[in-house]
């Protein structure tokens, strides 16, 4: 089952000190029946629809700390991954608004984010860097001007920073907290993917002309998880027959409010200056 065809995204969100050698023997796992690629790659594979083999890549939500070692796990294994971060925390020097940006928005405890000089070293040894909106709301509870300007402040600040980023992953990734709304302005705001956190993996067939209908599949896995339990995950989804694997809800209700307010961060007090400012 693992043999067939079809593109793998897996994603985590750390990658603690005692889930280093978990994570490096997942991905030499997964690497024993699929073949790595970057995630620009994969995301053409699925647009191509033409995949002959079965191939996985891996990303990273929240712009944690602890994802720096695991791109270098990653880089001893020559596999290059997509970490997306949300630039209003990083590099962020006050540990109070760190603390509360992780309570509030990310549900973890106290713990470090990355730094812009961190994520260059990352780019510099060949990882990609993606948007995970602008300070991680619930996309769901935010109106539809703040998600725009999420999107669209966070893609500024990535391209001024970075020099470029082609790739979105919203939080949670769960349909419930994001809409329609919010997925068409995506594309809108120059990004080249979108991507949930549903569970699914991409079938070799043709896909729609616009990239905007198409939404990509992803397995959670952990370090901390028993390799089966990490491919468990990645066959059930090699198993599945679905016929619209990479479609939105057909039948969902935006869940983007729809009244007017006047624009504004949703997270004022975290704007960081310098990513403000930088040019």
């Amino acid at each position: 089952m693992l043999s067939r065809p079809r593109v793998q995204f897996v994603y985590l969100h750390h990658v603690f000190d005692d889930e280093i050698e978990g994570f490096r023997n997942t991905l030499r796992e997964i690497g024993s029946t699929h073949e790595f690629v970057t995630y620009s790659k994969a995301v053409e594979l699925v647009y191509s629809g033409k995949i002959d083999r079965p191939y996985a890549c891996v990303s990273f939500d929240d712009g944690l700390r602890t994802t720096l070692n695991a791109s270098r796990v990653m880089d001893e294994l020559g596999i290059k991954g997509c970490f997306f971060v949300c630039p209003a925390i990083v590099g962020e020097p006050d540990r109070r608004l760190v603390k509360r940006f992780a309570e509030t928005r990310l549900h973890y405890p106290a713990m470090e984010v990355l730094s812009w000089g961190e994520i260059e070293d990352m780019l510099s040894r060949g990882h990609e860097i993606g948007s995970h909106t602008y300070s991680h709301p619930n996309m769901a509870d935010v109106t539809a001007e703040q998600a725009i300007d999420e999107l669209e402040l966070s893609a500024d600040v990535l391209r001024r920073r970075l020099g470029g980023v082609k790739h979105f992953a919203w939080p949670t990734g769960k349909w419930e907290t994001f809409g329609a709304l919010a997925g068409r302005a995506v594309f809108d705001a120059g990004y080249a993917s979108c991507a949930s956190a549903i569970r699914g993996c991409h079938l070799p067939r043709p896909m729609p002309a616009e990239r905007r209908e198409v939404c990509l599949r992803r397995d959670h896995i952990m370090g901390s998880w028993p390799i089966h339990h990490n491919m468990y995950f990645l066959a059930r989804s090699a198993l599945r027959e679905s016929g619209n694997d990479y479609e939105w809800p057909s039948d969902w209700q935006s869940t983007v409010k729809h009244e007017r307010r006047s624009a504004r961060p949703v997270f004022p007090d975290m704007v960081s200056s310098l990513a403000m400012t930088s040019a």
